[in-house]
Order: C-alpha cells, then sequence, then structure tokens
C-alpha cells in the first residue's frame, strides 16, 4: 500500500503545492543572497534522504541547495519547491542530483541543471524556464534534455522498462500527459 501512495503523490500534485510554490517565489527577496536555499521540502512520504552516502532523512520545511543528493526508497516520494517557483516530485526508488541552481529573484536570470541518476522526476516550471529555457536542464545517463514545456517527466531506469510501458500500465486514463 505504502508503494501505491507514493505513485499517487508523484503523479497528482496536489493542489496546496502550486499555490505554495507561487507564494514561495513571491516571498523571496533579493536581499536574501546569504540564504543558500535552493528550495524546500514542500512533502515528504516513505524513505527520503538528502545528501550522499547514507544521507539524512528529509522532512517537510527542510532546505534544499544546490549540488545535494535527494534519494527516495521504493516507497517514497518528495515534492520539492523551488525558488522560482519550480515544483520537482521526485518518484519511487529515485536518485537526483540537484547539479545546479542559481535564480535572482530581481532580474529573474539564473540556471538549474537537475542530473536523474535512476527513477523518475515530475517538473512543473516556474520563473526560470519561462525566462531562460535554455537554461533549465535535465541530465540523465543517456541525454540531456532541454525543457520547452511546463509539466513533464523524465525518466531514468536502469532496470530497462521503457517509460511508454509504465504509463501505459501504470498511469491514470485521466492524467494530464493524455489530453
Amino acid at each position: 500500500m505504502p508503494a501505491l501512495n507514493a505513485r499517487r503523490l508523484f503523479r497528482t500534485l496536489p493542489a496546496g503545492v502550486l499555490a505554495l510554490a507561487a507564494a514561495v517565489a513571491s516571498a523571496q527577496t533579493s536581499g536574501a543572497a546569504a540564504d543558500t536555499r535552493a528550495g524546500t521540502f514542500k512533502q515528504v512520504q516513505g524513505e527520503v534522504r538528502l545528501g550522499r552516502d547514507d544521507g539524512r532523512p528529509a522532512r517537510p520545511g527542510e532546505p534544499v541547495r544546490a549540488g545535494e543528493r535527494i534519494r527516495t526508497g521504493k516507497d517514497g516520494a518528495a515534492s520539492i519547491v523551488l525558488k522560482d517557483g519550480t515544483v520537482m516530485v521526485l518518484g519511487p526508488d529515485s536518485t537526483a542530483d540537484l547539479s545546479q541552481y542559481r535564480f535572482d529573484t530581481t532580474t529573474q536570470e539564473g540556471s538549474l541543471l537537475v542530473e536523474l541518476l535512476q527513477g523518475s522526476v515530475r517538473m512543473v516550471t516556474g520563473l526560470l524556464a519561462r525566462v531562460n529555457p535554455e537554461r533549465f536542464k535535465v541530465k540523465t545517463p543517456t541525454a540531456v534534455v532541454g525543457v520547452r514545456g511546463t509539466d513533464f517527466i523524465v525518466e531514468a531506469n536502469p532496470r530497462g522498462e521503457p517509460l511508454y510501458y509504465y504509463l501505459r500500465h501504470h498511469w491514470n486514463d485521466h492524467s494530464r500527459l493524455r489530453r
């Protein structure tokens, strides 16, 4: 049952997360340059760890910084809201590095590079991808994805089950991807 709930969290972003994303993006000020926080965990379900090696357990409200690794267990899922309002949701059994994140709230300039080592990530882009789409990238072991949309899923699956198989057998027919 926990794995089913983690999949549900991954597939459907709670309405409150998107509202919080807008609030977080608008609440940032340029005077917060000393804050190295790239974003904040909004929801954590199951096993989610932050950092290299064994890392530490992630909790809602905990900061995420550029250069940190986020890992979810088989029953884990996490949603993170970045400073520009981007929402990043990691699915079960995923490992991702927030390799690069920089966002200036005054000029809306910056860049993002997420390295998805395994698993899946759903992203709902914020200001950064709207202003600088060429500087918003997701890298997998086999490809670099340049973002040209506002809501997308990227998968890096070392076990070989392709994304189309997953979507056909596990995805809800009423999902946003089928519209």
